[in-house]
């Protein structure tokens, strides 16, 4: 496993948090929009003041949320799939607290890891593939 380069393993890193990511999407999406619709009034004072990029900063905004939903949309619906595809979580083959769909750690061939990283020569010395997620 590799080691935390932050707290040296002195502490678990918690679990990811998981909230409601389409409803936190669309809210910014529209507050995007209000700002838009907002500032549009006001397009002739900004034009004079060579700010009209707040406009179009507001328009970006909304493009970009758009296309989150949509994205945040297929990702949830391919959590799904994949959920109702997989064996069930409870088979005890993970280890403890490892989240489904983590390798179970067994080597079909009996020997050490093939893929387990080198340990660094020096404490907190490791390599970059040692410190990802």
């Amino acid at each position: 496993m590799p080691r935390d380069f932050l707290t040296h393993d002195k502490r678990k890193a918690p679990e990811p948090l998981e909230g409601n990511i389409p409803t936190v999407v669309l809210v910014l999406t529209v507050a995007w929009g209000v700002l838009l619709l907002g500032s549009l009034p006001f397009h002739s004072r900004l034009a004079d003041h060579d700010a009209q990029w707040w406009i179009w900063s507001c328009g970006a905004g909304v493009l970009m949320g758009l296309y989150g939903l949509w994205f945040v949309h297929r990702r949830e619906a391919a959590l799904r799939r994949a959920a109702r595809t997989t064996p069930s979580a409870d088979s005890g083959d993970r280890p403890e607290g490892s989240p489904p769909g983590a390798p179970t750690g067994e080597n079909p061939s009996g020997g050490e890891e093939a893929d387990a990283p080198s340990p660094p020569d020096e404490p907190g010395r490791g390599t970059a593939s040692d410190h990802r997620r």
